[in-house]
């Protein structure tokens, strides 16, 4: 049995620690979730603006404020985005696969404090991305709930607020369907992760 412990975090031997370089991949996938971040921050925004847009009465003109708010704070939740989402954490998987047999276990089951800081460091980027496919997926049914909106009362029969549903609805299901690859992925990501400690 070695003197030293098993290496989980990119700290020295003697404790210190180890500044680990930022990968291209890594940062990469880091501006995509910080644009993302600002996407859906800035539709928010809009949302609340649109939201205090005066209504003149309820009935339908509140119906078409509220639903104008809806559609404004999640424009931005659509399957591109997922599916630039999804490439992140397919990136995050290949990070951990590369990371991990660059630096396969030695006899004492150790691995290289920079493949398993690289590793934990897929594995963060990984959760954070898993975690903005569920706002976009919580996004796409704001836009079904806002077209919804509008369809409601005397328009129901109107054939263009059914396309529009239509449309919003087949847009919630390619944002599930790339979500859900999503979540299949990053679960392998986190097997990974747990191999790695």
């Amino acid at each position: 049995m070695p003197d030293t412990p098993v290496v989980a975090s990119p700290v020295d031997i003697d404790g210190s620690a180890q500044r680990l370089a930022w990968e291209v991949p890594e940062t990469g996938a880091v501006a995509v979730l910080v644009a993302a971040g600002l996407l859906m921050a800035g539709g928010l925004v809009a949302g609340m603006v649109a939201a205090r847009a005066p209504s003149f009465g309820g009935g339908t003109t509140g119906r078409i404020t509220a639903s104008t708010a809806i559609g404004f704070g999640a424009t931005w939740a659509g399957p591109l985005l997922a599916i630039a989402l999804l490439g992140i954490v397919g990136l995050c998987w290949w990070q951990a696969e590369v990371w991990g047999a660059v630096s396969e276990p030695d006899d004492e089951g150790e691995r290289t404090v920079e493949a398993v800081g690289h590793m934990q460091r897929a594995h963060r980027i990984c959760q954070w991305t898993q975690i903005e496919l569920l706002f976009v997926c919580l996004g796409a049914v704001a836009l079904v709930v806002s077209s919804a909106l509008l369809s409601t009362g005397g328009l129901s029969a109107n054939a263009v607020n059914w396309a529009r549903i239509i449309v919003e609805v087949a847009n919630l299901l390619a944002v599930l369907a790339v979500a859900s690859v999503g979540a299949w992925i990053g679960r392998k990501v986190n097997v990974n992760q747990e191999s790695s400690v």
